[in-house]
């Protein structure tokens, strides 16, 4: 099996491998195929002569147990094994050439290839990840030489010739080299794809590498969609490999158009300097925890993925979760006005001062419990609280769509669709710069609001 520095399904022969499970497979002949379609979802193709009680072929119905699902492979004569996870979508029966043939299509959830020979030593993990959008100029060059040729021995006469066919080597930039915890980490972006893959020299676990790929997500202004991994060795020869069907949600994502939210290069805007992007990195990686930025990014992109109506409310509330979280780490506090002593006090004389009106018991009960608010302060306090800790100052244009947020959140009328797309752009901006200024020591972030990229100070 190859995998070279993406998925290489043409080169995949299932033909190599006999069927121990079957799962929902109709039998255990024909042939086998394993692709992706246009939208990225993860797809097993079976076909075959059928037969009479292929027409009357019925799926199971009802509830399925996952290991029912499960198509089970051994290689003939190695030592190797893969699983697929599927469930069928698509049977069709059709004849072609005077045959009738069976055409079933999976979709696969999971899909994993083992390799238990030893003598195949894994020393990278590489993943495979797509919306890699950003078209700046990486600071690093992967090299490749390419070689190939043929050789002639005339054996007794110690005569050798050699035919080269292909000699040649290519360099391109198109590589970033960072640490985490001390170990190197490289981005390697396919030529003329929005495809790439992040190189691991050792095997970080799942958790710590779903980080790294949200924080540059982030960075970078596109969403990682993760496709699964693979262990190599330096011949790029698997010993396991592990690929994964993409949700709807991620398909969608792939559709989102590139927007860098920082400047990674101060010279230039399309030029990202290492030290830029690994002072990023380990910022983002040091408080990821402490500022739940899983959560964070994960409402971030569905944000940017909405229409700007509904964006906002995203955007309102990442603003205000960042606010509570920064009250929780340094022990601050907006919400009461005075202190619980003195508004007991004054609580009292204003009771006594509605009960002294002429009132139905019914606006009593309402003007009583309003009372029980007043003690709290607005939104808008807090926002300005939040901003003058974190010494952050707003423009005005920032302060109004902040005020005007609430008009998508309790949704009401929209009387300037210009302006409400353009208050979306000015929160989504907040985020970045609340983002940057409380994790980071960035001093710059990159606005789009007047049309092109703007590096502007935060």
């Amino acid at each position: 099996m190859s995998l070279d520095l993406w998925e290489k399904f043409e080169n995949f022969k299932f033909n190599d491998y006999r069927i121990i499970k079957k799962g929902l497979l109709r039998n255990d002949q024909g042939k086998l195929f394993i692709y992706r379609d246009n939208e990225s979802r993860l797809l097993l193709k079976a076909e075959g002569n059928a037969n009479v009680q292929d027409f009357n072929f019925k799926d199971k119905t009802g509830k399925v147990a996952r290991e029912e699902i499960l198509i089970e492979f051994k290689h003939k004569y190695l030592d190797q094994k893969i699983l697929v996870f599927a469930l069928p979508i698509n049977r069709i029966l059709t004849q072609s050439n005077g045959e009738n043939i069976y055409v079933d299509i999976y979709l696969v959830d999971e899909f994993e290839f083992i390799d238990s020979h030893s003598s195949i030593g894994a020393e990278y993990l590489i993943e495979f990840v797509d919306g890699l959008k950003i078209d700046h100029i990486f600071p690093h060059s992967m090299k490749m030489n390419e070689i190939h040729e043929k050789k002639y021995e005339l054996y007794g006469a110690n005569l050798e010739f050699i035919q080269k066919i292909i000699n040649q080597n290519n360099s391109t930039r198109n590589s970033i080299k960072f640490e985490v915890e001390g170990n190197d980490v490289f981005i390697i972006k396919l030529d003329n794809e929005d495809k790439g893959v992040i190189l691991y020299r050792i095997n970080l676990d799942t958790g710590k590498r779903g980080k790294i790929r949200k924080i540059i997500s982030y960075i970078l202004g596109c969403p990682l969609i993760y496709f699964g991994y693979t262990f190599v060795n330096k011949y790029f020869a698997p010993s396991y490999s592990y690929l994964k069907n993409i949700s709807t949600n991620e398909s969608s994502l792939l559709k989102i158009n590139f927007q860098l939210p920082i400047p990674l290069s101060l010279n230039a805007l399309n030029v990202i300097e290492s030290h830029f992007f690994q002072n990023l990195l380990n910022e983002f990686y040091a408080k990821y925890e402490e500022y739940d930025l899983g959560n964070i990014f994960f409402t971030y992109w569905i944000a940017v993925n909405s229409n700007s109506i509904t964006a906002a409310v995203h955007y309102g509330s990442l603003i205000e979760k960042l606010q509570a979280k920064y009250m929780k780490i340094q022990n601050v506090s907006y919400s009461k006005i005075l202190d619980k002593s003195v508004f007991k006090k004054m609580r009292k004389q204003l009771e006594g001062q509605v009960e002294a009106f002429e009132l139905t018991d019914e606006q009593k009960e309402i003007f009583l419990n309003k009372i029980g608010n007043m003690n709290t302060y607005s939104q808008k306090d807090k926002m300005d609280f939040f901003c003058n800790d974190i010494s952050l100052l707003r423009s005005d244009i920032e302060k109004l769509a902040w005020q005007q947020r609430n008009d998508a959140a309790h949704g009401n009328d929209i009387s300037d669709i210009n302006q409400a797309w353009k208050n979306t752009i000015i929160l989504k901006e907040l985020v970045n710069k609340f983002l940057l200024k409380l994790l980071t020591s960035s001093k710059f972030y990159i606005s789009y609001l007047e049309g092109s990229p703007i590096i502007k100070r935060i």
